[in-house]
């Protein structure tokens, strides 16, 4: 019995303790389980902060590229619609980096890679803007001038460099992150399984030990030991884990070290440097032992700027916002100064209190030199563009001047009976005279479309109508070199939204290209047509084409540049200016259009198509066109001509008698004052600029006298922009008439008043 007792005794010992080895047992499991959990949480945590950051740099990028594209679409055509794109990117920008911060707020080796990104990007809009004031005051050759220069993809191509590294770090963290989940998640789930089947043989077992104490032990001794081991194997993964981590801290700390452009270095609230890099040294001079707890708002902040308080204003900036720019002249030990691009950012804990700052400086000095330079070198080429407008107005107006009584005389010598050989000269003159006031106002043209200044009066315009009038102003051109126009304008009306006086311009230049580029007894051909591109709107199609000298094949695509010339040779005395092609390219372009030449080569001549989109099908109506009446003998008119130019004046006055009417004239504006002074004339035709008294001078005073306040006062000038015309009207005068004036608006202002008279 006693025996016995001393074989139960153990027994009944052992199933408490086999009880107590379950509790703990299952003690155990659930802190593993709840460990092992945690952990592959706090790894899926960083996994997708790891994500997060990669989709902020893949917008970022983004948006920097989409900004750099708006900007280039704005260089090609200097439509400020295309810029829409870009601002919102510049905008999104800030907010993007902004989070980008947030996000590796807690992350200080992250964070430090921000800074210098940050750098790399405000480079690149600084570099996009300028290009874009490039693009706006020079315009666009000398932008493209600037992008072919590659700095703007070099600055790119660094940024797309950085935020590769940048996501190759965040893609080996991944990695390596999943893979310890992985190891955590296959470790908690074996330790799981493992502990719910070692629970299931204790349970087992307290029962089995009811009658097999002994045998229930050792397998629970078993069953302790394997989960032990495991366990170990666990703890020894985790340490390496840990080890592998410090060895990384370690490398991001000697690299930042080794950086020695960039200054990178960290401070306390109070602005006392903690950290210190090779960058410090190279970029501001100091060492590391004359660095490291000075203020640095004293080390490296001019006098100047401490005085206005930038340094506080910064810091307080980078505490408020998160960060702040800092590009300005700063200075490096021995107080040499230099230009620093760089940022200050703000350090906080968990309950946002700041606890230091972060600064990344550069040495840009190099750099600030040459924009300088480009800001000065841009200026004086404003300036240039300035002086040469204002070279051909007051060229346009100089040319004009001898023009005026050739011009007028000729045209008085019309009104005579000649004989024939004399009025074929005087026919000869007045062509050339013509071709002269053309090419004038194709100067003036040119300098209008450089400064954006050329406005279309659009409306519903029948192309016929349009080709017609060009044909009338460029036949006297053609059929004096004996050539043949033949036109092929179709059978229906072709309307489109456009400016009928440029249209027809356009049309008058290539008919005079073909006609200056082909010899005699050549033929020009001018083909109306309306076709249609499959998906696109119907468009109009001029094609003028003729069997001239051609154009060679390497040199196609620069007919339409600014004074460009199929032939350089001086065999061909009537090559013009190489301008006409260029303005007909510009102003088809401001209508939508497009024009092209295509040629097979020299002496197989040349082919010019134009095409303008059509008026949509509800508005595709006749336009209301002025049918000018027929010119009416008028009653004689009291004119005064005041005038500078004797010549000018004389053959003006004799035009003006020719036409029936009374005339004085005045060679000065205090001379009109006094002619007035004897009888009132019903208009005067004054030049503007004149020794003593302008021409605007001498219209204010008329118009303050209540005598001479109703007079029709005509500005007769060589000055033929709109700021001239405004200026007339503002000055007084009734209209502005272009030197030389044509015969026919002459007879058309008098034919205005007399029907004005009639209707009073």
């Amino acid at each position: 019995m006693k025996e016995t007792d001393s074989i139960r005794r153990p027994q009944r010992m052992a199933e408490p303790f086999a009880v107590a080895a379950v509790v703990i047992l299952l003690v155990i499991t659930g802190f593993v389980t709840f460990h092992n959990t945690r952990r592959l949480r706090a790894h899926t945590g960083l996994v997708e902060h790891s994500y997060k950051i990669l989709s902020v740099l893949d917008r970022i990028e983004s948006t920097v590229k989409s900004a750099e594209t708006s900007q280039r679409g704005f260089l090609i055509t200097g439509q400020e619609e295309y810029l829409e794109p870009y601002y919102e990117s510049i905008t999104a920008i800030d907010g993007l980096m902004h989070d980008l911060a947030t996000i590796t707020e807690s992350d200080p080796i992250r964070h430090a890679k921000i800074a210098p990104l940050q750098v790399l990007i405000d480079q690149k809009l600084e570099e996009l803007s300028g290009t874009l004031d490039v693009r706006r005051q020079a315009g666009f050759e000398t932008a493209q001038t600037l992008v072919a220069t590659n700095i703007g993809k070099r600055t790119m191509d660094t940024i797309h460099q950085q935020m590769t590294d940048f996501r190759r770090t965040e893609e080996s963290s991944i990695a390596k992150r999943e893979q310890v989940a992985a190891t955590t998640y296959w470790t908690a789930l074996a330790t799981g399984l493992l502990s719910t089947v070692a629970g299931l043989v204790l349970v087992v077992g307290v029962l089995y030990l009811v009658q097999h104490n002994r045998h229930r032990a050792e397998k629970y001794a078993i069953a302790l030991k394997v989960e032990r081991n495991r366990l170990q194997q666990t703890l020894d993964r985790a340490g390496q884990l840990e080890s592998e981590n410090a060895k990384m801290d370690q490398y991001l700390r000697t690299f930042l070290e080794q950086i020695e452009d960039y200054a990178i270095f960290a401070m306390d609230a109070d602005c006392r440097a903690t950290t210190w890099n090779r960058g410090v040294l190279k970029v501001l001079g100091f060492d590391e032992a004359d660095f490291l707890g000075k203020d640095i708002r004293e080390l490296i902040f001019t006098p100047e700027a401490i005085a206005m308080g930038i340094p506080d204003s910064e810091f307080a900036t980078a505490a408020t916002q998160g960060s702040a720019s800092d590009d300005r002249w700063m200075m490096r030990a021995g107080g040499e100064r230099f230009w620093a691009s760089g940022i200050s950012s703000v350090v906080k804990d968990k309950n946002d209190n700041v606890v230091g700052y972060s600064k990344v400086m550069r040495d840009l000095t190099e750099r600030k030199h040459d924009e300088d330079q480009l800001a000065e070198l841009a200026a004086r080429l404003s300036e240039a563009d300035r002086r040469k407008n204002e070279f051909l107005a007051t060229l346009a107006h100089e040319l004009r001047n001898p023009l005026a009584p050739i011009k007028n005389a000729i045209q008085l010598m019309s009104l005579s009976e000649l004989p024939a050989d004399t009025e074929e000269l005087r026919q000869t003159m007045a062509r050339q005279v013509e071709q002269l006031i053309r090419l004038i106002d194709d100067l003036l043209d040119v300098s209008r479309i450089g400064r954006g200044k050329i406005q279309l009066n659009k409306e519903v315009t029948n192309l016929r109508d349009v080709i017609n009038a060009a044909v009338e102003a460029s036949s006297t051109f053609i059929n004096e070199k004996d050539q043949h126009l033949k036109l092929d304008l179709g059978d229906q009306d072709v309307f489109v939204h456009a400016d009928a006086t440029r249209m027809t311009q356009v049309v008058c230049n290539l008919l005079n290209n073909s006609s200056r580029y082909s010899d005699s007894d050549c033929t020009i051909n001018l083909a109306l047509s309306v076709q249609s591109n499959e998906g696109e709107l119907e468009s109009a199609v001029i094609v003028v084409s003729d069997n001239g000298v051609g154009i060679s094949t390497d040199r196609i695509d620069e007919i339409f540049q600014m004074f460009a010339q199929v032939d350089d040779s001086l065999q061909r005395g009537s090559a013009g200016l190489g301008i006409g092609l260029t303005l007909v390219k510009t102003l088809v372009e401001m209508h939508g259009g497009s024009v092209v030449a295509e040629s097979e080569g020299i002496g197989l001549g040349s082919v010019f198509k134009v095409r303008i989109p059509l008026c949509d099908p509800a508005d595709a109506k006749t336009p209301k066109t002025d049918v000018a009446a027929p010119m009416a003998v008028t009653r004689p008119f009291k004119v005064l001509v005041v005038e500078d130019m004797k010549a000018l004046r004389t053959i003006m006055a004799r035009l003006l008698v020719k036409l029936g009417h009374e005339v004085e004239v005045a060679e000065d504006g205090l001379a009109a004052l006094e002619c007035l002074s004897q009888s009132i004339p019903d208009v005067i035709f004054s030049d503007i600029s004149m020794p003593g008294m302008t021409g605007y001078d001498l219209a204010r005073k008329l118009r303050e006298r209540p005598a001479t306040a109703d007079i029709y006062l005509v500005a007769m000038t060589g000055y033929g922009q709109s700021a001239d015309r405004k200026q007339a009207r503002d000055s007084g005068f009734d209209e502005h008439m272009i030197k030389p004036v044509d015969i026919t608006k002459l007879q058309s202002l008098f034919q205005r008043m007399a029907q004005r008279e009639a209707s009073e």
